[in-house]
């Protein structure tokens, strides 16, 4: 034997996932569940809403099926001061509840 004996080069250790990747890749996300008032359409029964000339803010609340400081933050955003005891005119009515999505009808 001579002074050198033949060693052989180190097994590559086998790839591994980095530290950051958590494991085997995830599902896609599910889309979210759908509930019946997703499904009304603009024009359906559901969305169409009846109002007099002056409505009471507190009614009108109830109407969009809303707390009433919530239309009265509305209806101060338009800047008109009014609490929930007080009347709004029918297109200051109309407006706020075709932002909830409501199409809006005069009662005659």
């Amino acid at each position: 034997m001579s002074g050198y004996e033949f060693t052989p080069a180190p097994e590559k250790a086998p790839e591994a996932q980095p530290v950051f990747a958590g494991g085997p890749p995830q599902p896609p996300p599910r889309p979210p569940k759908r509930t019946a008032r997703d499904l009304l359409e603009p024009g359906e029964p559901g969305k169409r809403i009846f109002m007099p000339d002056y409505i009471e803010i507190r009614d009108l609340a109830e109407l969009l099926g809303v707390k009433p400081f919530k239309v009265v933050a509305e209806v101060l955003e338009l800047r008109i001061f009014k609490h929930a005891d007080e009347f709004v005119d029918f297109p200051t009515a109309s407006r706020i509840a075709q932002g909830h999505g409501f199409i809006v009808e005069r009662l005659l």
